[in-house]
C-alpha cells in the first residue's frame, strides 16, 4: 500500500496488471528475506568469513529499503525512480567490490588496497556517467558509452588485474566463488547497459516499463546471487578445514585418540558447549550460541594441535578470543576420562587422551 493521497482508493495498492508494480514488489520482499539469510548464516560460518556476509547483508538490505520506495515512486507516477536507483546502486556496487578483496584476504590470498580502488574508480566513473546520462545532465550517449568504460575497467581488474592474478593463490572454494562473482559481474551486469540503451531509444511508457523490469531482474540476480557466491564459498572453506583435518594421520596414541574425537563429533560438541537450554550439567557456564562458528574454529585449532599441527586457524581477538576461553573453561569441567566422573554414563575418552585433549585446550584458548 501507498502513503499518497488518491480519490480512488484502489489506486493505492498494486494492480494484477501493473507487472512493473508487481516486480519493484517482489525484489523489495525478496531483498528483504535474503537480509535475514545472509545475517543469520554469518553464525555459521568461521569467524574470518563473516565480514564478508555482513556486508553482503548489508548490500540487500540498501537495496531492500531502496526498493520500497522505488516501488511507491512507480506506483504513485508511472515514471522511472532514476534519482532512487542510483543512490542505490551508488551504496551497493561499492560495497560488492569490497566482496572481492574481503574473500580473497580471509583465504589469505595476497591482496592489498590498491586493488579495491581501482575497482572503486571503475565504479564511480560507470555510475556517475550513467546517471548523468538517464538524467538528461549530459547527452545520454556519451554517458552510455563513458559508463560502459568504467565497466571494462572493472572487468580488466577482475579478469587479469591484480585480484585475478591473487585470486589464483587461493583455495579451490575462493577460486571457484571467485569466478561465479566475475560471471555475475560481466554477463549479469550486461543487462544494465541494455536496459540504458532500449530506453535511450524508446522513450514510450511501455519502454518505461520495460527498463524498470529488467533493471529490477537484473538487480535481483547480481545483487542476491553475488552475495550468495560470498556465502556459497564460506561455507565450503568452513569446512574444508575439517576435511583437511580427516586426512591428516592421527597415529595411535593418546593424542591421536583425542583427535578423533573431536573430529567425528564436532558438529555435538559445538552445539553441547553453545547450548543455551541444557537438561544436564546445568551448573557449567556455556558459550552464548551466536558464537557457535568461534568455538568450531577453536576446535578445529585443538584437534590440529593434537596431529602435530598448528596455525590452522588464526588467534582470535576480543569477543572471539572470550569465546575461547569461555569454551575452554567449560571443556575443563564437561570432559569425562572415567566411570567415577559421572556414574552412569561412558567416559568421553581414554584418561591419557583427555589429559592431551585439556591440554591442547588449555594451550589455544591462552594463545600459547
Amino acid at each position: 500500500m501507498s502513503t499518497f493521497s488518491v480519490a480512488n482508493p484502489a489506486d493505492a495498492f498494486l494492480s494484477e496488471h501493473d507487472f512493473t508494480a508487481v516486480s519493484f514488489w517482489i525484489i523489495s520482499i525478496a531483498m528483504i528475506a535474503a537480509t535475514v539469510f545472509f545475517y543469520a548464516e554469518a553464525a555459521t560460518v568461521s569467524s574470518h568469513w563473516r565480514t564478508s556476509l555482513h556486508v553482503g547483508g548489508l548490500v540487500t538490505l540498501v537495496a531492500a529499503v531502496h526498493y520500497m520506495y522505488m516501488r511507491e515512486y512507480w506506483v504513485s507516477v508511472h515514471a522511472s525512480p532514476i534519482v532512487y536507483r542510483y543512490i542505490d546502486w551508488s551504496i551497493t556496487v561499492p560495497l560488492q567490490m569490497i566482496e572481492f578483496n574481503l574473500i580473497l584476504k580471509a583465504a589469505k590470498a595476497p591482496i592489498g588496497p590498491e586493488s579495491f580502488w581501482k575497482l572503486l574508480l571503475g565504479t564511480v566513473v560507470m555510475l556517475a556517467f550513467g546517471y548523468a546520462g538517464e538524467s538528461k545532465t549530459i547527452n545520454p550517449w556519451v554517458g552510455f558509452a563513458c559508463g560502459m568504460a568504467g565497466w571494462g575497467f572493472i572487468l580488466f581488474e577482475i579478469f587479469a588485474g591484480d585480484s585475478s592474478m591473487a585470486s589464483g593463490q587461493a583455495s579451490g572454494a575462493v577460486q571457484q566463488s571467485f569466478n561465479n562473482m566475475r560471471i555475475i559481474v560481466s554477463l549479469g551486469w550486461a543487462i544494465y547497459p541494455a536496459g540504458y540503451f532500449l530506453g535511450q531509444i524508446n522513450n514510450s511508457a511501455k519502454a518505461a516499463e520495460f527498463l524498470n523490469v529488467t533493471y529490477n531482474i537484473a538487480d535481483f540476480v547480481n545483487k542476491i546471487a553475488f552475495v550468495l557466491a560470498c556465502w556459497s564459498c564460506a561455507k565450503e572453506d568452513s569446512d574444508e578445514n575439517w576435511a583437511d583435518l580427516r586426512k591428516m594421520p592421527a597415529g595411535s596414541g593418546p593424542a591421536g585418540e583425542a583427535a578423533a574425537k573431536i573430529i567425528s563429533n564436532h558438529s555435538r560438541l559445538v552445539g553441547d558447549i553453545c547450548n543455551g537450554s541444557p537438561i544436564t550439567q546445568t551448573d557449567l557456564r556455556r558459550v552464548d550460541s551466536g558464537s557457535r562458528s568461534d568455538i568450531e574454529s577453536m576446535l578445529q585449532e585443538v584437534a590440529a594441535r593434537l596431529l602435530g599441527h598448528r596455525g590452522m586457524v588464526s588467534a582470535p581477538s576480543g569477543k572471539a578470543a572470550a569465546a575461547w576461553r569461555d569454551a575452554a573453561a567449560y571443556l575443563k569441567g564437561r570432559a569425562q576420562t572415567s566411570d567415577a566422573q559421572c556414574p552412569g554414563r561412558k567416559p568421553d575418552m581414554s584418561p591419557e587422551a583427555g589429559a592431551a585433549f585439556l591440554a591442547a585446550v588449555s594451550a589455544v584458548a591462552d594463545g600459547a
